[in-house]
């Protein structure tokens, strides 16, 4: 709306000048042919004056610009020298045009000198100074309130613009957010069921009481998968440290994987222990994901007023001491949300064959809301 009456209001000062200049040519004129030709100049000029606040004159080159204002004030000044003073008034939407067109020095030089010309003419033409001075003051107000419209006119453009891009950014994070929860909850879970699944095969045959727990415990696990989904959706999700590492021990006992851990922390800021419970889940799928893991070890300590957190798991076929660089969707989610709260993960393969995941976390983390970093 503010657009809208601002690019109004432009078009009916120009036109509205325009009907006044034409009129008083209309009441001093001495021939009707004369008015016609220099009115259908006047209303070219005035038309453009009206249609530039609408143009993109902003990403012209400078050359062009300067080039089209030359062009306007001269078909302007010939108007004026061969039709008369009473001609005149068509200075002031020139004036405008002048500090649209132009830039910096050069803009507000030629404004001056095109509101200067009407009592400069006067006293070339021993004419009445008085009135040309109340029509340089015209032109310059004039000039100046155009100037003031369009500059409202492209504010509001580039709010909305930025208002625009704000929403495509917030769709864009929501994406992102969505896809790494779905990620981070998802992963442990279906790689739980899969790993439990092909154990229930192999129990069927000569132990089916052994199945039956095993599939008891897959229903549990696709009960919590459904449930994540759900919080996901709501954009909220509540992860516990405890509760993870315990999850955790219990899917990997079954599957035969021994499981050490060792707590040592006290009572963790909410947003800590959910993004501390996040490394595990990660942690956790990865060995069962890319290992022929046979041991964990989920360590958590405080160390000067930080949290550190060790899951390490053997498994990983032998090599040199390096720092992994992953391109895996896990990790570089894992690093984002450490890097919201101001921690660091690290990842490196160990020559002994064990894969140690390290994340470091400050206690003093103020979330706001307490929830994990999306």
């Amino acid at each position: 709306m503010a657009l809208q009456i601002a690019r109004s209001l432009i078009v009916a000062l120009v036109l509205s000048h325009g009907v006044l200049v034409l009129a008083d040519v209309a009441q001093r004129s001495r021939g009707t042919g004369e008015t016609v030709v220099y009115g259908l100049c006047a209303v070219i000029l005035f038309g453009f004056q009206a249609v530039l606040p609408f143009l993109s004159y902003q990403r012209w080159e400078s050359a062009s610009r300067v080039s089209v204002f030359f062009f306007v004030a001269a078909a302007t000044y010939l108007t004026v020298a061969f039709g008369g003073m009473s001609w005149n008034g068509l200075t002031g939407p020139l004036a405008g045009s002048a500090l649209l067109l132009l830039t910096g020095v050069r803009a507000w030089g030629a404004f001056a000198v095109v509101v200067a010309v009407p009592p400069l003419r006067a006293l070339a033409h021993d004419s009445p100074l008085l009135p040309a001075v109340g029509l340089a003051l015209v032109s310059g107000l004039g000039g100046l309130v155009v100037l003031g419209l369009c500059r409202l006119t492209h504010l509001v453009s580039e709010a909305w613009a930025s208002r625009a891009e704000a929403a495509r950014s917030a769709v864009v994070s929501e994406r992102l957010r969505f896809s790494m929860d779905l990620h981070d909850l998802l992963g442990f879970s279906l790689s739980s069921i899969a790993l439990k699944s092909e154990l229930i095969y192999r129990l069927v045959p000569n132990r089916p009481d052994q199945a039956r727990k095993e599939i008891d415990e897959i229903l549990g696990i696709s009960r919590q998968a459904l449930s994540d989904v759900r919080l996901v959706a709501r954009g909220y999700r509540d992860m516990s440290l405890e509760s993870e590492a315990s999850s955790a021990r219990s899917v990997l006992d079954s599957l035969g994987v021994a499981v050490r851990v060792d707590i040592r922390c006290g009572s963790l800021p909410p947003a800590v222990d959910a993004v501390l419970a996040t490394a595990v889940r990660e942690g956790v799928t990865n060995a069962l994901r890319h290992a022929c893991v046979r041991h964990i070890t989920i360590r958590v300590a405080d160390e000067r007023e930080k949290v550190r957190l060790v899951v390490a798991n053997d498994g990983v076929a032998r090599g040199p001491a390096e720092p992994c660089r992953s391109d895996g969707t896990g990790l570089h989610n894992l690093a984002s949300r450490f890097d919201v709260v101001g921690g660091s993960v690290d990842a490196a393969l160990v020559d002994d064959g064990w894969f140690h995941l390290v994340c470091e976390v400050p206690l003093a983390v103020s979330l706001g809301s307490g929830r994990p970093p999306s």
